[in-house]
């Protein structure tokens, strides 16, 4: 079982088809399930040599939106790689929740 696997299912108490979907998604780039795993080991962001996508890092994402937790962080990694346009909106409106 990958580190994600376990922690979606041990921490974050998916089910099985949820975790499987998102583990999916947070893994779909390598660079960015890295860090992912690497945050899940540590509990921290890397600041040495931090992943960049969009001009964006997973700790300024967290600094921007502190109510996510890592893994809504990297999961907005992925829609700043996909979807950059729709993230910029979401980072220029304050991450505003309905």
């Amino acid at each position: 079982m990958s580190i994600i696997m376990e922690y979606l299912l041990k921490e974050k108490l998916m089910t099985e088809v949820v975790a499987a979907r998102t583990e999916k998604k947070v893994s779909k780039y390598e660079d960015i399930r890295n860090e992912f795993e690497a945050w899940i080991k540590n509990k921290t962001y890397n600041t040495d040599n931090p992943l960049v996508v969009g001009g964006y890092t997973a700790q300024d994402i967290c600094k921007l939106a502190p109510f996510m937790d890592g893994l809504g962080v990297f999961n907005f990694m992925v829609t700043l790689r996909e979807e950059p346009a729709k993230a910029k909106e979401y980072i220029d409106g304050g991450f505003r929740r309905k």
